[in-house]
């Protein structure tokens, strides 16, 4: 699969160890938030294989949707910008009366900006932005390439292969083995990646998604599974899946997509503070809030090598989330 080389890989794995917080493994972090091209996070891996095969088909423009504040849609907007391709963002929310955040970085990148009800865009964002794709090439010379949410499209998470084939080196390197790997998911493209890896290299892993939003059994049936099967339709080899690798872990969603508990801004509050490392309000703190949970359930589970992966998504922090902590 050829790529462009858009992040900074690879990226560093550190140990993490909490002042108030006995854990009964090891826990260790890859810092994925740290890929650059404007903190975009795993975005950037999956936008790398996307945006190489846009350029070879003589792509001009670019549509793609997410949430009021998504990650996709600003690291998007940035490679973009760095490409020279014209960005167009259908974005599920209300237009707001001040620009904050992932907006913000969006419109300065100079993407083009739609707002949508959450209604439409559950129900018609793929018609929504066909039809835009039309007619932003009916208006001239133009070619558009249309990219699903999270970029979670079977060649986007070979962005994940690559990552996982870059975990098992990087555990050479340090004398680690990580039997157990978490992170968050939401389209499940970063973990399709993974667990594909997983699979295409026999490496016999645990891999945890912890569910941010949604049902974990609708995840795994109109997300996870249909990526896993267009991976396996675009890779030569012959790589199957094992389903006792897919670990969806539910529970963990609270009040709902971008919502957060005082309990989670507070455990994401106490993490920065004991490790000087910036988790995300939407993504990342929900994951590590309910790793940490699920480990000091189980006080007696063998000792481990355990990895998270920080995705990213610094700049979701809206100031609702701010005011709760009153920050």
């Amino acid at each position: 699969m050829k790529r462009l080389s858009l992040a900074n890989t690879p990226t560093p794995i550190e140990p993490i160890q909490f002042i108030e917080a006995d854990l009964p493994v090891n826990l260790y972090i890859k810092r994925d938030d740290m890929t650059g091209l404007g903190l975009s996070g795993n975005k950037v891996r999956k936008l790398e294989y996307i945006l190489w095969q846009a350029l070879k088909d003589q792509v001009t423009d670019v549509i793609t949707c997410g949430a009021i504040q998504s990650n996709h849609a600003r690291a998007t907007a940035m490679a973009c910008a760095r490409l020279g391709l014209d960005c167009h963002l259908f974005l599920a929310g209300q237009e707001a009366p001040e620009k904050e955040g992932n907006l913000f970085f969006e419109v300065l990148a100079g993407a083009e900006v739609r707002m949508v009800s959450g209604q439409d865009y559950d129900q018609a964002r793929e018609t929504m932005m066909a039809d835009w794709a039309r007619d932003i090439e009916a208006s001239g010379d133009k070619k558009v390439l249309v990219i699903p949410e999270g970029g979670s499209n079977p060649l986007g998470s070979f962005g994940y292969v690559r990552a996982f084939e870059e975990i098992l080196a990087q555990e050479e390197e340090m004398g680690l083995h990580f039997q157990k790997i978490a992170l968050a998911a939401g389209s499940f493209g970063t973990y399709a990646g993974l667990v594909y890896g997983n699979a295409k290299f026999n490496a016999g892993r645990d891999l945890l998604a912890y569910n941010i939003s949604g049902q974990a059994q609708d995840k795994l049936d109109n997300r996870l599974l249909p990526i896993l099967e267009g991976m396996g339709q675009l890779d030569e080899a012959q790589v199957l899946v094992d389903p006792q690798s897919i670990k969806i872990r539910d529970g963990y969603q609270g009040l709902g997509y971008a919502k957060s508990r005082i309990e989670e801004l507070e455990f994401i509050r106490d993490f920065a503070s004991q490790t000087g490392i910036i988790l995300d309000p939407v993504y990342t703190g929900k994951a590590m809030y309910g790793l940490v949970t699920d480990l000091l359930k189980n006080p007696d589970q063998p000792h481990q090598d355990v990895l998270f992966i920080h995705t990213g998504g610094a700049f979701g922090w809206t100031q609702a989330q701010r005011n709760m902590l009153l920050l």
